[in-house]
């Protein structure tokens, strides 16, 4: 994982690092920054989850996050006009020469049909479990034909299976119904989806699951 995450900086243009205000910014932080930093591309930090925090505490979260790197100004406190902001932002600091086209413009994404029905799959179970699996969900298309679909919804632990499952299996059924429309809407037809949840340990860490995974 740490090699994949090193040669997609290779490529990087500019950087937006988020942070969490509801999270102490440290050790870990100052890490990432310096690795970020050392690139020699245009930076913004952004602080994410402000909307229920008090000014107070955002205001030390931002002088915290500023302490990172010496920054021209500190990340903006507007909270309507945030994502305005880092659009602005990132739009001023990236560069104006376009670079080659990856793929043709009508083109909606580089990935395969497979890669994307994955993404939108994942998409639907991290949001339904985001806050008792985080970001140890991928998923393994197992069969996939015209009208028939079947994928495996992978975690690490038998813990995380249970959640991901849910109750009576409510909520990987949850997930095939958020997913489903999406997916046929990308198919331009109707399609019958099975998910099954898998569990396959330490799936982050084997080379040959990441590579087969497009990760």
């Amino acid at each position: 994982m740490q090699r994949t995450v090193d040669a997609a900086f290779e490529d990087v243009e500019g950087v937006v690092l988020v942070l969490s205000a509801r999270e102490r910014i440290g050790a870990g932080d100052r890490f990432i920054a310096q690795r970020v930093f050392a690139l020699g591309v245009p930076v913004v930090i952004a602080l994410n989850k402000v909307d229920r925090l008090k000014g107070g505490h955002i205001a030390q979260q931002m002088a915290a996050a500023s302490r990172l790197v010496r920054l021209p100004r500190t990340p903006s406190r507007e909270r309507e006009d945030g994502r305005r902001h880092r659009r602005s932002t990132v739009g001023a600091r990236r560069p104006s020469a376009r670079g080659p086209l990856y793929f043709p413009q009508e083109q909606r994404s580089d990935l395969s049909v497979e890669e994307q029905i994955s993404e939108l799959i994942r998409e639907k179970a991290l949001w339904l479990t985001r806050d008792e699996v985080p970001h140890a969900i991928s998923v393994e298309i197992e069969e996939f034909e015209e009208k028939v679909l079947r994928a495996h919804v992978l975690v690490e632990t038998e813990s995380q299976k249970q959640i991901v499952v849910g109750k009576g299996g409510s909520v990987i059924k949850e997930i095939g119904t958020r997913a489903r429309p999406e997916i046929e809407q990308l198919l331009g037809h109707p399609i019958y989806l099975e998910l099954m949840v898998k569990v396959r340990p330490h799936w982050r860490r084997n080379e040959a699951t990441l590579e087969r995974l497009g990760l």
